[in-house]
């Protein structure tokens, strides 16, 4: 409670009713709305007072009469006091005078004679004559009066000082006496026996003698100021003596026509014209009753507008879904009215209670459709809990929420179910020509989809639709939830449904989990597959995994980044471990089929470098496709991301994957041999002869096994759980003997042909070596031998010089096997044919020398043992003159190995 307030000054101190009255004090109040109390005089002015500040209000005058305090009532200070009163006087208005205006006129013939009445009392009743006053003073004074003072502003008429407030009067006893009366000449009630008391009751009387003779010498000087007047003005008074006598001469024509009194007539008039005046004046009191009762009407529509256009304002709210304001204005109308028993006011009431019911109709069923963010889902939920709704709509909220979620998915199984059940199935497409795809590219294209949906199975578009629409919903059931239970949602929590929602959540995440297994892992075992969906192209999943893959990571990001319970993750978890097993043992085992066919893709072009020789562009291929794929599966299936395990962590898992990584390292040789030795289409419409197919497989592999598994196993390396010393070997071993199988294919290829016709090409023309003749050079078939070994020479070295030492010394081994078996067979021979035997053994020794082994050397040596020793020196200079004739003429031949082998 604060000071009481206090009022120590008012402007003006009197005045009539309707008087604007400045009070000043202190405490007055700290707002309008503190103000509580204005009493003038007794009456309650609050309503006709404008509070100002705490130290100023101004007020109206009442109508009650008299002379009290002003008290000021405020809530924080309570009842006032007063040090200062203000006096309510009635004063006549005059019939041309506003009642709303003050006219202020400083002098009025009415109150000229009453001041001449007062004073004549005072000459002849009140003051005696022996007191120096005579009789002509006063009717002098009395005829030709004084001018009133203005409203007491003016100084004392008697010219004395007035005394001051402390020496006054008692007010309250001038009251009594004179009741009707007050001091101020200028007023009608003027009275000189109140204006000596209140101003001069203790003036002594010579004073008041000397101020009537102050009051004399005023008057004198006005007579003398009248003669000088009338002096200067001789001409004019003249010319209204003249005007006199023509009124005067007008009035008694007046007369004798009018009669003696015409004054009747006047009065006649006067008085019709106070009726028709008394009539307008009615009629406009009547016109401003009416217009009072109309204002009056309009105040209380104006004040009560709230009110009467409460329900036409809620319906408009609900149509602009404006469901604040509604709430708002409708507890400010109860706040208002609720507790008044105006049957009107209820009627308003009730019809804004329709209202408020129908929105929360409308709130209830917007949050049974559940296609709200939280945000505005929040927003309804405080508005029905404001407009205390019956149960509890956060909880609804939540489990129309997981509801609309469950019903998503399944809705969304179902129409892709639809389309995959009604459209026919998609042929394996065969891409052939010029625009068929690498292999690497078909790798590739796994993890890229086409963007024509039509060439994408049905239930690989579901997961794609169903990890989309799940990523976008469920955030909004877990953020609900969250809301529900941290208080957020207005509503007070209940602890004890927490266990519920936290079924919700699981239910969720697994029927989801189950609805990809279902589609994009058919062989997973899967209880009541049914349920979660049966699709026709369900076999063609495999090779869309990564993509799958994709698609369920994004969702386990979001649900992640949601920070849901450790058992709600793992279930996604599990999911994505399986897919990315499932992927990665689907692309390596893609990769392997795709290396089997890869010598479809052999074009035979062929790089010759110093260091690797000839090799085809096949090799280049398989390790492309290898390494591209090894990147795509470290990328996109073993980078560990959002809390995934390593799935190389388990063990069969690692297992598997290094025995899948053995298969991609040793099916190019089955490619390989298959180039080397099958019939096979190609694209390539000019395939070398199968020798040379040979050879080039031959330096493909070993250019495989040196230098391409190398660069494929050096991408492996960083997989540190791997243990690839088992499929290096196995692989290396596998290219080892592919090696051996291809180089035995070409020997075989090459070297029978050869040694077919080497005995033909000795026994040609009936040839006896019992009949030989005496020998001239070597025979043609030693010839034969050396110029198909130079072919062999020629063609090998083409594809590397590693090759040539292993195949000429393969090939000069079987030569010379097939001669030692051919001269042991020999059964009879005579001397010539002992030096032609002679001749043809040094000179094939001498041709094929460089590529002759330990092996080789043995079988010569086997050779030469049927044959007889030359004994004779022309039979030894024969040999050797054969033997060099033989070297010159076959030179060229020789020295291509000659070349070579240096």
């Amino acid at each position: 409670m604060g000071p009481p307030p206090i009022v120590n000054g008012i402007s003006p101190r009197e005045g009539p009713p309707g008087t604007k009255i400045t009070i000043r004090g202190e405490h007055l109040g700290t707002t309008p709305q503190d103000l509580i109390g204005v009493f003038i005089n007794g009456s309650d002015c609050l309503l006709i007072s404008e509070w100002k500040t705490d130290k100023k209000i101004i007020a109206l005058a009442p109508a009650k009469e008299g002379k009290g305090d002003i008290i000021i009532a405020t809530t924080s200070g309570g009842i006032g006091t007063c040090a200062v009163q203000f006096r309510v006087f009635k004063e006549n208005v005059g019939p041309l005078k506003e009642s709303a205006v003050w006219v202020n006129e400083k002098y009025h013939p009415r109150r000229k004679k009453a001041l001449l009445r007062r004073m004549k009392s005072i000459y002849y009743g009140t003051i005696d004559i022996e007191d120096g006053l005579d009789t002509t003073d006063g009717l002098n004074l009395w005829r030709k009066g004084v001018m009133a003072p203005v409203g007491g502003e003016a100084d004392d008429p008697l010219g004395l000082d007035v005394e001051g407030s402390a020496s006054n009067f008692p007010e309250e006893q001038l009251q009594e006496m004179f009741p009707e009366a007050i001091g101020d000449i200028g007023s009608e009630r003027f009275d000189p026996a109140y204006f000596l008391l209140e101003h001069h009751h203790a003036t002594t009387f010579d004073d008041l003698k000397a101020g009537l003779e102050h009051l004399r010498r005023k008057v004198s000087g006005h007579n003398q100021n009248q003669l000088s007047f009338i002096k200067s003005n001789t001409n004019s008074i003249m010319d209204q003596l003249d005007t006199l006598r023509s009124v005067k001469k007008r009035y008694e024509i007046d007369t004798r026509e009018s009669g003696s009194d015409p004054t009747k007539a006047v009065e006649k008039a006067i008085s019709e014209c106070k009726e028709e005046a008394d009539k307008m004046f009615f009629d406009v009191l009547g016109r401003k009753d009416k217009a009072d009762k109309t204002r009056n009407a309009l105040t209380v529509l104006n004040r009560f507008k709230f009110l009467f256009h409460l329900p036409a304002s809620i319906s408009s709210h609900l149509a602009k879904e404006d469901y604040d304001r509604v709430i708002e204005e409708y507890e400010r109308a109860k706040a208002l009215y609720g507790s008044s028993e105006e049957p009107l006011f209820q009627t308003y009431l009730a019809e804004a209670e329709k209202g408020v019911q129908q929105m929360k109709q409308t709130l209830s069923s917007k949050l049974r459709e559940g296609n709200l963010t939280v945000e505005q889902q929040k927003k309804l939920i405080g508005s029905l809990t404001q407009l205390e709704f019956e149960g509890d709509p956060a909880w609804e909220c939540v489990q129309t929420r997981y509801r609309l979620t469950f019903e998503l998915m399944e809705s969304c199984k179902t129409s892709h179910a639809n389309l995959d059940a009604t459209s026919a199935l998609r042929p394996i497409p065969q891409i052939t020509g010029s625009v068929a795809p690498s292999p690497a590219g078909k790798i590739r294209a796994m993890f890229t989809p086409p963007e024509d949906p039509d060439r994408v199975p049905q239930n690989i578009l579901f997961v794609e639709d169903l990890t989309d629409r799940v990523s976008a919903e469920f955030p909004e059931l877990w953020k609900l939830g969250q809301a529900y239970f941290k208080g957020e949602l207005h509503v007070e929590q209940d602890v004890g449904k927490q266990p519920v929602f936290r079924e919700m959540v699981l239910s969720s995440i697994s029927f989801f989990c189950n609805l990809v297994r279902a589609a994009a892992l058919p062989s997973a075992p899967l209880p009541n597959r049914e349920d979660y969906g049966v699709w026709r192209e369900a076999g063609k999943a495999d090779m869309w995994l990564p993509h799958c893959l994709r698609q369920v990571r994004s969702s386990y990001a979001v649900f992640i980044s949601l920070d849901l319970p450790g058992q709600v993750l793992d279930i996604v978890k599990n999911l994505t471990t399986e897919l990315r097993l499932s992927s990665l043992n689907n692309i390596l085992t893609s990769v392997v089929e795709e290396i089997y066919v890869l010598h479809e893709k052999e074009d035979w072009l062929q790089d010759i470098s110093d260091e690797y020789g000839s090799i085809t562009n096949l090799p280049k291929v398989f390790e492309n496709l290898v390494v591209e794929s090894i990147v795509l599966i470290k990328e996109a299936v073993l980078a560990i991301d959002n809390r995934e395990d390593d799935i190389l962590d388990h063990p069969t898992a690692r297992s598997n994957t290094e025995f899948l990584i053995q298969k991609v390292l040793s099916a190019f040789a089955f490619a390989l041999e298959n180039a080397a030795t099958e019939n096979y289409y190609s694209n390539q419409t000019d395939i070398p002869p199968d020798s040379r197919r040979l050879l080039y497989c031959l330096n493909n592999c070993k250019y495989t096994q040196t230098k391409v598994v190398p660069n494929i196993v050096s991408k492996l390396f960083d997989l540190e759980q791997l243990s690839l010393d088992k499929p290096i070997s196995e692989s290396i071993n596998m290219y080892s003997v592919l090696d051996q199988k291809l180089f035995d294919a070409y020997m075989e290829l090459k070297c029978e042909p050869i040694i077919a016709i080497i005995e033909p090409n000795m026994y040609m023309g009936k040839f006896d070596w019992a009949k030989c003749v005496r020998p001239s050079g070597a025979r043609n078939y030693v010839k034969e031998i050396l110029h198909n070994a130079v072919c062999v020479h020629a063609e090998v070295s083409r594809i590397g010089e590693e090759f040539v030492s292993r195949v000429m010394v393969k090939l000069v081994e079987a030569v010379c096997e097939e001669t030692n078996r051919l001269y042991c067979c020999i059964q009879r021979m005579n001397s010539n044919g002992c030096v032609q035997a002679w001749v043809d053994i040094k000179c094939i020794e001498a041709s094929l020398k460089p590529y002759m082994n330990p092996t080789s050397d043995g079988y010569i040596a086997e050779a030469r043992k049927p044959l007889l020793v030359l004994e004779k020196d022309k039979d030894n200079e024969l040999v050797e003159k054969c033997l060099q004739t033989f070297c010159s003429n076959m030179r060229r031949h020789i020295q291509c190995f000659e070349t070579k082998s240096s």
